[in-house]
């Protein structure tokens, strides 16, 4: 039998999996014969109840609305949680059925002036934030504001993911500095917030672990004055001295 010397791998088109085939078979699109008979078969009947989907139909509709929406197919596999073979399969045979939305990375590759980047940008994102998210504050105050060193913190004191997608607030050893901490696919968002004068009042250890907060009070927390609490304290002891 001949051996063939070159081989290259790549994802079958209906059902994702990776195979390994000569060089030379350059046209090879499907793992196996099944694979190729089943996908023939989906082409030419495309609204049989026996289609053979592979997957729930609900599943191939979520894809495919998501794909002719401009999202690429690494996302769509990501977001799905099905093999991106599977996804390109599915374009391949039913991408043609209706008008695709232009993906918002040729919209801006493709823009002339800022103001069209600007809306294009505006125009095909999602308006996601954080802000109606509860804020974790780690309790007691901690060295270095590295992404590894926090979700280091996070993993190993908290016991807890640090891609979960939580946001988490640490306080620095002088307690000028606070800094937020949370995973958004596929980065970490860190922001940091420096105190310029004076000190943040933060939650000792002895306080527990963590203290959730809403963004609301992260913020009054953040521009709370400890010199002013200082002169309240001290106002109300001097009134009780009178009293006295």
């Amino acid at each position: 039998m001949y051996k063939h010397k070159y081989w290259r791998s790549r994802a079958c088109l209906y059902c994702g999996k990776e195979f390994k085939h000569p060089a030379h078979q350059t046209e090879r699109k499907y793992c196996s014969r099944q694979c190729g008979s089943k996908a023939t078969y989906n082409r030419r009947h495309p609204n049989s109840p026996d289609r053979v989907w592979g997957h729930e139909k609900g599943v191939f509709d979520a894809a495919m609305e998501m794909y002719w929406n401009g999202e690429e197919s690494g996302v769509i596999s990501r977001k799905l949680n099905i093999p991106v073979g599977t996804i390109y399969s599915w374009v391949h045979d039913f991408g043609n059925k209706r008008q695709r939305k232009e993906p918002l990375k040729k919209l801006l590759y493709m823009a002339k002036s800022a103001e069209e980047w600007l809306d294009a940008l505006r125009n095909n994102t999602v308006n996601e934030s954080f802000d109606d998210m509860p804020i974790r504050l780690v309790c007691g105050m901690f060295h270095g504001q590295s992404a590894e060193r926090l979700s280091s913190i996070i993993y190993e004191s908290l016991k807890e993911n640090p891609m979960s997608g939580n946001i988490y607030a640490f306080c620095n050893k002088m307690r000028n500095t606070v800094t937020t901490f949370a995973w958004k696919y596929p980065v970490f968002n860190i922001a940091k917030y420096i105190k310029m004068h004076g000190t943040f009042i933060w939650p000792h250890e002895g306080l527990g672990k963590t203290i959730e907060v809403t963004k609301f009070e992260f913020d009054c927390l953040l521009f709370l004055n400890k010199q002013e609490i200082t002169t309240e304290k001290i106002a109300k002891n001097l009134d009780i001295m009178r009293i006295l």
